[in-house]
This record gives structure tokens, sequence and C-alpha cells, in this order.
């Protein structure tokens, strides 16, 4: 049985709310009539191809794996998969050389879930979004949250970061340590010709810890302060398979110190971050001899790839056009507009079978976007702008 369709009711105030004017009405309109002005970001057929086939060749018992890495036969036809994927690579440069890491079978489970020697800390108060705060504010903040929860007479201070090159291309690591003694650390680590900056964030903490572990420096208490809020989360809610070498380190050295990771706001002028971020900007321009990547960073390599693609091929976009001004509710109602994800009766009928018939109201025709705000007598855009428009502003408030 069909699941009955909204009722006319439902259709007209889902319209009403569509339609109700956002800080520039005008702007709104410009962009349902005109699509020059609306990037719609996604993924293209061949990300999806060259995604799929980077991870058959990390999946080690897969039977695609080997003839991922075989000569394409002649006989296949030219639009077979891996004529497809093989074209694909030879366009792009980044895609050759990669030394594929399997995927792990699952992520390990972090000893810090079952014990409290380690603790994870994503925000110091005080500090809220960039906008809303200057460096000096946010410098301040975070300063005195460090002297005040791990005073540097009594914890190892250990300031990590990571850099890439256009953030998918040589990555270096970079720790700064200072000790309660006085003593310090700097130490520089390429990351790999395909890091990302994930990647090479991740590699600091774990190299600083793999560090502090076997210093005869080192006190009880350690504290990691990076910016890395995503490595951070994803420590945190322990799904990442690509961070099990990270988790590995911080659970041998939680077992004999007192450890937290603390992220701090980067380029506001704390010292150690600032010595940290030289550091791994210093490491990305060694020698890189690593070519390893995971299955996320050959996803991350990919998506950067077919952004540049694109912008190559659209020199005149701009960037901070009508369509970034809105706000995000107002972008996710253009966007579903312009792609026919919405609640009018074509889609409900034609996509997901709910309703009996894709008509609208009106009796006119389907009920589609263009019918809506073009032809519909009960919807007429310019009927609901000209006639309406000030009830709407009233309401909206």
């Amino acid at each position: 049985m069909p699941r009955e369709a909204p009722s006319e009711l439902e259709t007209r105030d889902k319209m009403v709310v569509v339609l109700k004017p956002p800080r520039d009405l005008t702007i709104i309109t410009h962009l349902l009539v005109d699509s020059s002005n609306l990037v719609l970001k996604y993924i293209t057929k061949d990300s999806k191809l060259l995604i799929q086939a980077a991870k058959f060749r990390r999946l080690p018992e897969h039977p695609m794996k080997d003839s991922m890495s075989q000569p394409v036969k002649r006989r296949l036809k030219r639009e077979s998969f891996l004529h497809q994927v093989r074209s694909l690579e030879k366009k792009n440069q980044d895609m050759q050389g990669q030394n594929p890491k399997e995927l792990p079978r699952c992520a390990k489970h972090p000893a810090w879930e079952e014990e409290t020697s380690l603790q994870i800390h994503e925000t110091i108060p005080g500090i809220g979004k960039k906008s809303s705060q200057n460096d000096l504010e946010k410098r301040s903040f975070a300063v005195e949250h460090i002297q005040t929860n791990y005073p540097a007479t009594d914890w190892t201070h250990v300031y990590t970061d990571g850099s890439a090159e256009k953030a998918v291309r040589n990555g270096g690591a970079g720790i700064y340590i200072k000790y309660p003694g006085g003593e310090e650390d700097k130490i520089s680590i390429p990351t790999g010709v395909f890091s990302t900056n994930y990647k090479a964030e991740a590699t600091a903490i774990q190299e600083g810890a793999a560090h502090v572990q076997s210093s005869p420096h080192s006190t009880k208490n350690i504290v990691f302060l990076t910016d890395a809020l995503s490595v951070l989360q994803a420590l945190k809610s322990s799904k990442n398979k690509d961070l099990n070498d990270l988790t590995s380190a911080l659970t041998s050295l939680s077992q004999t110190h007192t450890i937290a990771l603390q992220w701090i706001p980067s380029h506001c002028n704390v010292f150690g971050n600032e010595t940290a971020d030289l550091l791994a900007k210093k490491a990305a321009a060694l020698q890189q001899n690593d070519y390893t990547t995971t299955y996320s960073e050959a996803k991350t390599i990919i998506h950067a790839q077919q952004h540049e693609e694109w912008l190559q091929e659209h020199p005149n976009h701009v960037q901070n056009d009508a369509y970034h001004a809105l706000t995000r509710a107002e972008q996710v109602v253009i966007f579903r507009l312009r792609t026919g994800h919405n609640r009018l009766n074509h889609h409900l009928y034609t996509k997901l079978h709910i309703g009996t018939s894709d008509q609208c109201t009106c009796q006119t025709g389907g009920q589609t976007l263009i019918h809506v705000l073009q032809h519909c007598p009960m919807y007429c855009l310019r009927y609901i702008i000209y006639s309406f428009y000030p009830r709407l502003l009233l309401n909206s408030k």
C-alpha cells in the first residue's frame, strides 16, 4: 500500500516556509532563477571509480586486489571498470606511485575507555567560535587554562602540529617538548609523499608519545597540546581504524604515566604551538621516503584532485557569491530545491512511492519545482512575493 502524501495544507505550509524571506529576499529568488551563481558540490562518477579502486587495493582477501595490479586484458570492453580506472589514474599523477596500506579489520579498543589515566579535552572555557574572538583573547584564555590545569612545574608539555602541501602532499610532523626541569626537545619528522594534514597531525602525537616515554626528563604527568581537533574527536569516538598505531602508542604511555590530550587554538601566538608549527613546516620540506597511503587518505587525495580540477575548468567561479551569503538552513533549502529532493508530490510519488499521483493540487500538471514556481496558480512565486511579502515578513519575526 502506498503511503499517504502530505495534505494540500501541509504542502502549502511547506512552500510558505521555503519561500519565507531570508535576510535578503532578492538573493534567494535570484539563486532559484539563475543557476550560474549556485555551485552544487557532489561526488562525480570519476571520484567514485577511483575511490572504489583504492578500496580494492587495500582489501587483502578481495579477488579484485590481484586484478588491480595486473595488466588489463584487451578483450575487456573499453567501458569496463578496470579500463576506466586505469585511464583516470594516468591523468592523476598523485594516484601513481602510492603504496597502499591494507585496511585494518577493526579498530583497537583504547585503554582509556576503561581506565582514567588519560583524558581528552576538546574545548577551553571562554573560547568560542573563530569569528567571535580575536587572537589576543584566545591566547589569553589558552595560556591561563594551561597554567592552571597543567602547571609547568609538574607537567611535561608536548606541543604537536602537522603540515602538508595543499593539505594532501609532502607532510611533516612538528613536536616541541618542554620539560619541568627546563630541558627542551625539538623534533621534525617527514610523514610521507602523499601525507594529508590529518596524518601529519596524528603522526606528531604518536611520535611525541614514543619520545617522551623513553626520555629521562619526562615526568609522571604528560599533556599533549594540539590544535588537531579532528584527531582528538576521532580518538574519543574510537571508531577510526586509521588511528590504531596512535591508539597503541597512547595506551602504552598511559600504563606508566598520567596523560592528557588538550585542544588549543591555532595561530594565536601560543609559543609552544607556534614552535611546533615551524617544526612541522621544516619537516614537510625534508626528503620524503614514505609512499604509503591508507584508504581514508586516498579518498582525501581523490576529492582534493577533483576539486582542483573543477576549479581549473571554471576559472570564473566566485567563491564568495550570493549563495554563501545565506545561512546554512537557507543553503539547504536552495540545494534541495535545485536537486529536486523535496516534499513536492512529483518527488514523493516517483522516487519514494508516497501518495497516489504526482499531480499538483491545482490539477494542471505534475507538482514539480518548475510548476510550483512558474505555472501553478496556487503557489505562484511572483504572487507570493508581491502580494504576501509584508505578511510573511511580519510572521517571520
